[in-house]
């Protein structure tokens, strides 16, 4: 038996949630509220002491960080396979499935919470309140970005180095389907599914005009918003617990952006 500790949003969850809808696996879902920091809860940190989402449940036995959880699954349920077959296709693969694991994913946190989060919690958190939150995440590095972004808001360096990360991997996306339907291949893979969310973030926050002229990154998310499994584990997900219409919760970043790309 799955069961999928998740939450509607987080893009880790995301991929995780694709995985198992393009394998046709059954699963249970738990989704846990960020919000209401059930994350941090001591029942939650005795499951995954990070206090992140996703956890994959199997058989009462807890498998976590979202990179990992997708090679368990195609271990185990080898059917349906989202590894390319040639152990060339399997590097090109695991090329980009380690993107977000060496930046981009703390990137996509930057963005969004000076784009979204931020505001939010001002809105509803009194400085005393922000200084508790921040206090009970285990990754203090995590922490410590969060208060510079709510003190700085998009004006936090970070924040901008994080945009031209984005920027780049858009454009190394662009160049590498210049020669193939998908990123590792002709084939729809874990790769693919790696980046999905990053760009569907990207969207929600009202930046898709960072691929405007990246048509190969515009036809690839087409080709991936038109599957399936990208209702199933994305749009229908979308207001669950929290609406991730993001840029109607924050404020529009995108002149910020712009300018920033085009210096």
């Amino acid at each position: 038996m799955l069961t999928l500790l998740h939450h509607n949003i987080s893009v880790c969850a995301q991929k995780v949630r694709l995985a198992l809808y393009e394998k046709g696996l059954p699963w249970e879902g738990r989704e846990i509220d960020l919000m209401k920091q059930e994350h941090l809860t001591p029942e939650f940190l005795r499951i995954n002491p990070k206090g992140l989402v996703p956890v994959l449940i199997h058989d009462d036995t807890p498998i976590c960080e979202s990179t990992v959880i997708l090679e368990y699954i195609e271990d185990v349920f080898p059917s349906s396979p989202l590894r390319p077959a040639s152990a060339l296709g399997k590097a090109r693969m695991r090329t980009w499935t380690k993107i977000p694991d060496e930046g981009l994913h703390v990137a996509c946190a930057s963005v969004t919470y000076a784009s979204a989060f931020v505001h939010q919690l001002r809105s509803n958190h009194d400085r005393h309140e922000w200084e508790e939150r921040l206090k009970k995440l285990p990754d203090r590095a995590r922490a410590a970005r969060q208060r510079k972004i709510l003190e700085q808001e998009f004006e936090a360096p970070f924040v901008k180095d994080a945009v031209l990360l984005h920027d780049k991997v858009l454009r190394e996306m662009n160049d590498a389907l210049d020669a193939s339907l998908w990123l590792a291949g002709d084939e729809f893979t874990l790769a693919d599914i790696a980046i999905v969310p990053y760009v569907t973030r990207l969207d929600r926050l009202g930046l898709e005009g960072m691929w405007a002229a990246l048509p190969n990154v515009k036809s690839w998310f087409d080709r991936v918003q038109a599957r399936p499994s990208f209702d199933l584990a994305v749009t229908a997900f979308r207001s669950n617990s929290y609406d991730d219409e993001l840029k109607k919760q924050g404020v529009d970043v995108w002149p910020q952006v712009a300018a920033l790309l085009e210096a």
